[in-house]
Order: C-alpha cells, then structure tokens, then sequence
C-alpha cells in the first residue's frame, strides 16, 4: 500500500467518523426539542383540564395544539431514536446474529427503511407543499395552519434517512475491513 492510498483512507475514515458525529449530535438536539414539545402539551393539557373541570372554561386550542405538537413529537424524535437504535425490533433473532452477518442484516433492513423514508418524504412534502400553496387550515376552532406542522414529516424522515446512512455507511466500512461495526449511541444494547 503506497503512502498516498494509506492517506487517502485516513481521510475517507476521518470524513465519516466526522459525519456520524454530526448526526449524533444534530438528532441529541432535535430529540431534545422534541422532549421540549412533551412539556408544552403537558401545560396546555394540564390548562385544558383546569379550566374545563375547575372554571368551566374550557379551551378550542388545546385538542388541536397537543395533535400537531404530537407530530412534531414524534417526528423530530425519530432520528434519536434512530441514532440510539431504539426502534423495536425482533430482538429474540436478531441478537443471535453477530460481526459480519449482523452488519449485512443491518444493511438490509436499513436500504428497506431508507425506501420507506424516502416514500414519507416525498408524500409528506407533497401533502404540506398543497396545504402551503391552498392555505389549509386546521378545522378546530382556532384554524391553525396545517403548513408548519405537516412539514415536520418529511423533516423528521430525512432526518432518520441521514441517521439510516450513518450505521449503514459504519457497516459497509466495517464490511470492508476498515473499522468497527455501528454502535448505537448512548444506547444500552
């Protein structure tokens, strides 16, 4: 292997391990915003219900706010969740498989999760792009435009595409015999 190659590789390397490091620290922030979301669903839930069952004065916000916080909830978590390899899975199967096998079986199932993405990007953009364009609203008693909140899908999926290419990227490297196979981070398999 001649000195130029052994660089070439170094820098290859290099560039990824800097690629997972941004994803892991790019889905932490949007997991923590996401948590961020729970906590103002808790206060408008907590404010609904005081005010329904204690002040007779309930709210038209509230049922409308917590859905749409919901899905940016669940979307923006996604890619944490996604990074920490906390999605469920058959876990009685799959951690009977090790070192090279477990690294192609990862690949499989991340290029079948990266299709299924690509499909709720796509279908997602569309369906906020036509709420954008016709100014849809939400049907509740405020009318919450319905833009902000259905763009998070397509956000949050390729979010999970980005984090989907980070293990799989760290498999095929380890596949080639160049580094370790993906390990989640921060998580506890």
């Amino acid at each position: 292997m001649t000195e130029g190659s052994e660089v070439d590789n170094a820098s290859k390397s290099s560039l990824l391990d800097r690629y997972v490091k941004c994803m892991e620290w790019l889905s932490k922030q949007t997991g923590w915003i996401a948590g961020s979301l729970s906590f103002i669903m808790m206060i408008a839930i907590i404010r609904e219900v005081a005010g329904r069952y204690f002040f007779n004065s309930p709210t038209d916000w509230s049922v409308d706010l917590n859905a749409f916080l919901l899905v940016g909830m669940v979307y923006l978590g996604s890619g944490y969740t996604t990074i920490i390899d906390g999605h469920v899975r058959a876990d009685f199967f799959y951690a009977r498989i090790t070192g090279r096998s477990k690294a192609w079986l990862d690949i499989f199932i991340d290029l079948v999760c990266i299709y299924y993405c690509s499909m709720l990007v796509w279908e997602g953009w569309r369906l906020a792009y036509e709420s954008l364009i016709y100014g849809e609203v939400s049907s509740g008693g405020v009318r919450w435009p319905l833009f902000p909140f259905q763009v998070l899908v397509p956000l949050g999926a390729v979010l999970v595409i980005l984090c989907i290419l980070t293990r799989s990227l760290t498999n095929i490297r380890f596949l080639m015999g160049k580094g370790e196979a993906y390990q989640a981070s921060g998580a506890e398999h």
